[in-house]
């Protein structure tokens, strides 16, 4: 870039030089017409004439830009602008980046940048962007337009530079403490924050990860979808280090949202039941299987052995809307099997298995037949089994 702004340079003085030396030979005259009028002047007047009125139009445009700024109203406006137009390139970027558009994401997020008071987070994040798709040259640039920012933000982007590059050492002690004492110092700068989360993952710190992520779930940084995911894993986590006495005070300070995902409530069920409250946990699988029907509460529900006669009972009035569900057949015929009903366990099963069930349903499947003593049926899910496992 250094050498293209010199050569241009170059060309220009050049040009003017030349320029120069003709005018200086045989200046000539200069005739400017408009709707039938016709000024001739000499060439040093015009010359003369467009500096002068370049100059003034520049002045003026200082002169206003001076006075709209020092009004504290007007300046707050055109802040505020420039806010607004950065935060909805931002949220294009996120969207893009969603789509697989990552290109277009690092386009968008280095021109919110450009309009940001904080723009040393969308450059970074552009960076990380770039890295990600193997453009290490536009990663590059990137780091080096942050590094243009002013001294604060500056000395901001240095030490998670720094800090990253002592972790890439494997020097990770050193490299996590210096990131922490940058976020005491800027709570918000989510770059640290996120490589803080993905850390506390690593070594199993739920508490510390939750932590960070209701820090960057307020920045307009990573995806709303990495954020989510974020969250089940760190919730997912913390559920399951948690003795089960305690487990009602960690499920009361889980979001409402996330109460409801699959992967984190099935993780509360499991407690529940190692706690040896197994009402409690059919009680709530069943609620939330009337709210949003999954297959993976569908199974756990089979598994859960409470009350069974009234679980198949339950699973049953599901037959209603959901009559072609394998994993509900599947869950029937294991509660029907538990209740000694050994017909009604195998038709529901071998339904089960024709609906598209997998391994599990054929293997339970291979276990009922051994139990009413039918080798010939078991040899040929056997043989089934053997044959998925072949083709995949």
């Amino acid at each position: 870039m250094i050498v293209v702004r010199v050569v241009v340079v170059l060309v220009l003085a050049l040009l003017a030089a030349l320029l120069g030396t003709w005018i200086a030979d045989d200046a000539g005259y200069v005739v400017i017409g408009f709707q039938g009028w016709e000024i001739a002047t000499s060439v040093w007047a015009a010359v003369t004439a467009l500096l002068v009125i370049t100059l003034v139009v520049y002045l003026v445009v200082r002169l206003l830009n001076l006075v709209l700024m020092r009004n504290t109203k007007i300046a707050a406006w055109f802040s505020a602008k420039r806010s607004l137009s950065s935060q909805s390139q931002t949220l294009q970027a996120i969207e893009e980046e969603t789509n697989g558009n990552t290109v277009e994401a690092i386009r968008l997020l280095v021109a919110a940048g450009q309009q940001s008071p904080n723009p040393i987070l969308h450059f970074l994040r552009a960076s990380e962007l770039a890295e990600r798709i193997g453009a290490t040259e536009k990663a590059h640039e990137l780091r080096a337009d942050a590094a243009k920012l002013g001294d604060s933000e500056l000395q901001v982007f240095r030490r998670f530079s720094d800090a990253l590059e002592l972790l890439k050492k494997q020097d990770r002690r050193t490299g996590l403490r210096a990131l922490r004492r940058l976020l005491e110092d800027h709570p918000n700068c989510a770059p640290a924050l996120l490589e803080l989360i993905r850390n506390c993952h690593e070594v199993g710190d739920w508490i510390g990860a939750l932590e960070y992520l209701n820090v960057l779930s307020r920045l307009s940084f990573v995806a709303d979808e990495e954020i989510y995911e974020l969250y089940i894993t760190s919730w997912v986590g913390r559920i399951r280090q948690i003795e089960p006495i305690g487990i009602a005070n960690v499920w009361h300070a889980v979001p409402r949202k996330l109460k409801q995902d699959p992967a984190i409530l099935i993780e509360y069920i499991d407690v529940l039941a190692a706690k040896g409250d197994i009402t409690k946990a059919v009680q709530e699988l069943e609620r939330a299987l009337n709210r949003r029907w999954d297959i993976r509460c569908v199974i756990r529900f089979g598994k859960l052995e409470g009350d069974t006669e009234k679980q198949l009972t339950t699973a049953k009035g599901w037959m209603t809307e959901h009559g072609d569900d394998a994993a509900l057949h599947l869950t029937i015929g294991r509660l029907h099997w538990r209740l000694q009903q050994t017909e009604d366990a195998r038709r529901h099963i071998e339904r089960c298995v024709n609906l598209g069930g997998d391994v599990r349903a054929k293997i339970q499947l291979a276990e009922l037949y051994a139990e009413i003593g039918d080798p010939q049926r078991i040899r040929e899910v056997l043989t089934s089994i053997d044959q998925e496992f072949a083709a995949n």
